[in-house]
């Protein structure tokens, strides 16, 4: 039985033989503890997820993601709801540094919207004519003209919002107050300011749309009047109202449109002859938009037509004599007849057949309508004048006779031949019009070469300094950090007895080293070649499990400090015979 009864001197060494005095200094404390065998045992595990929590941090950090502008000139208070929710939904958020606008990941942007629309956030967008609700009684006609054009504007943006490709969009309006004079009074006027998408635009279509919109809302406004910008600062309206160049525009786009049509059916008929890619065509057509119209009137002289007919026919006869026989004054006188020899009067003496003298005469009229055509031709307004197409086919690869090398080939002229007759056909083209089909055959460029960048511009470069960056930080922590600790950590097992205490390498002795001096006895050669033992502290008892490991360590206690056990032993001894006298 082992008296655990120790010396102050015994308790109080610690590991290393060092004697620390209890105090109150802070340091002695912490050195303390330090020195506590479990403390320095775990001690290097500490610092080895210290460190792997260190490099996790740094590789998190050089692998940020891109942050975007959630929501553009929100009011403090909305930043504050906006973050807080978007925290405790677990979308990572923060306030740019430079702007203090709310930016997330560009990948959790659509995420971050649709749940802060579900929770009703941001909620200090004007609600359009329902903030008229909310006007006071006895408010007066200046504000509430600027509540009914602030109402207008807000419900002018919601309805030009729904256009694809339209992120956001406020609207301006400028209502000039009535006046009595008429002729001076300027008309209303309104500006568009539109956000896009990236890589977003807005067709003419769209941009003449966006004006109708606001100018059928607004009484009196002109189409000239409405003014739309994009966040770019480009001015996608017409200022000027100038309908020839909108019509250039739009005369351009069929054009294109029509010889888009045209390549695409010559391509589609010659790719299953050469195969895919081995073809390239290119049209071009001369199109005629002049508008003219003409109205053409025609009579045809052969070709009459009796309209109306009139006959009259006057028969008179002379009146019998009446009176006294032989009386000159009882004659009546001759009547005047047209003599159709002459063309004058003359006076018919005489009688007729019967013994009557008669006048007689009779008139007739004609009416014919003559045959007339009006015509009115308006010529097409998009006529094609002109068709040219340039049909561009790859060399076939044809192996060598001689080398067995595949080397490209210039086309037959058959199937050259052939590729123009079925263009012909397809396209629809006209010689006495004028227009042409050329039919090449040539070799293409297998690569394109591009603009040359120098190494450290390249992707690539970029990508891997920092993969070596990474792998750096984690080979820095492996070698100078994790590796010392393990090798501190992980001591070898050998076959010694429980509680003995390893020797290290540098307490070998070299035998060719050790000098012996004149004089010097036999034990003290061997107290020189014996190695050099650890200090035993009293306090390994502690960290002792077993009942063996604890009698080894009292074993290697006595042996190094004989004289201090046995001056325990003396007083122990003492104390026992003071009692037994």
């Amino acid at each position: 039985m082992v008296d655990q009864t120790q010396s102050p001197a015994v308790r109080s060494a610690p590991k290393g033989g060092v004697v620390v005095a209890k105090s109150g200094n802070v340091l002695s404390n912490v050195m303390q503890i330090y020195a506590q065998p479990s403390v320095q045992r775990s001690l290097p595990m500490l610092v080895a997820l210290l460190a792997v929590a260190v490099t996790i941090i740094v590789y998190v950090i050089l692998q940020k993601p891109e942050m975007t502008t959630l929501y553009a000139s929100l009011p403090e208070s909305e930043k504050a709801r906006v973050v807080d929710s978007l925290k405790n939904s677990g979308i990572e958020v923060m306030l740019d540094p430079t702007t203090g606008e709310v930016v997330v990941p560009a990948a959790d942007y659509h995420r971050s919207r649709m749940s802060l629309a579900a929770q009703g956030l941001p909620s200090s967008t004007p609600d359009g004519y329902e903030s008229l609700n909310d006007m006071p009684l006895g408010t007066s006609r200046s504000v509430e003209n600027m509540r009914l054009k602030q109402s207008q504007e807000v419900e002018l943006a919601r309805s030009i919002n729904e256009i694809d490709s339209v992120l956001s969009a406020r609207v301006h309006l400028a209502l000039p107050e009535k006046s009595v004079f008429v002729r001076n009074s300027p008309g209303p006027t309104a500006s568009v300011f539109l956000q896009l998408g990236n890589g977003r635009s807005l067709s003419a279509q769209q941009v003449q749309a966006i004006v109708h919109l606001v100018s059928s809302s607004v009484p009196e406004m002109t189409r000239e009047g409405v003014t739309v910008v994009d966040q770019n600062g480009r001015l996608l309206s017409n200022p000027n109202g100038d309908e020839a160049s909108g019509m250039s525009d739009t005369q351009l786009e069929y054009r294109m449109r029509l010889e888009n049509i045209y390549r695409t059916r010559v391509e589609s008929l010659v790719t299953p002859m050469v195969g895919a890619g081995n073809v390239s065509a290119q049209v071009n057509i001369d199109v005629d938009f002049t508008r003219s119209e003409v109205t053409e009137e025609r009579v045809d002289p052969t070709g009459n037509a009796l309209r109306s007919e009139q006959t009259t026919m006057d028969q008179e006869s002379n009146p019998k004599a009446m009176g006294i026989p032989g009386a000159v004054s009882n004659t009546p006188p001759a009547q005047a007849s047209m003599n159709p020899a002459t063309g004058m009067n003359t006076k018919t003496d005489g009688a007729d057949a019967s013994g009557d003298l008669r006048t007689r005469s009779s008139s007739e009229v004609r009416n014919y309508e003559v045959s007339r055509r009006v015509s009115t031709t308006q010529a097409p307004n998009a006529q094609i004048r002109q068709i040219h197409v340039a049909v561009l086919v790859r060399d076939p690869m044809v192996a060598d006779a001689e080398t067995g090398e595949m080397r490209p080939q210039p086309l037959p002229p058959e199937s050259v031949l052939a590729i123009e007759n079925l263009v012909k056909s397809t396209v629809g083209l006209d010689e006495e019009r004028g227009d042409s089909l050329i039919v090449s055959s040539q070799p293409f460029v297998s690569t394109l070469e591009g603009v040359p960048k120098t190494w450290h511009d390249q992707p690539w470069m970029k990508d891997l300094a920092r993969q070596m960056i990474t792998v750096m930080v984690f080979g820095v922590v492996a070698l100078g950090i994790v590796r010392p600790l393990l090798n501190r950590l992980l001591v070898p097992v050998g076959s010694s007895v429980p509680g003995e205490v390893m020797m290290r390498d540098q307490d070998d002795i070299d035998l060719d080293k050790v000098e012996v001096a004149e004089g010097e006895t036999l034990e003290d050669i061997k107290a020189k070649l014996k190695p050099k033992k650890q200090t035993i502290s009293a306090e390994m008892l502690d960290t002792a499990n077993t009942y063996d490991d604890k009698v080894a360590i009292i074993r290697m206690i006595v042996a190094d400090e004989a004289g201090r056990v046995s001056n325990v032993f003396k007083a122990m001894m003492k104390r026992d015979l003071d009692l037994i006298n």
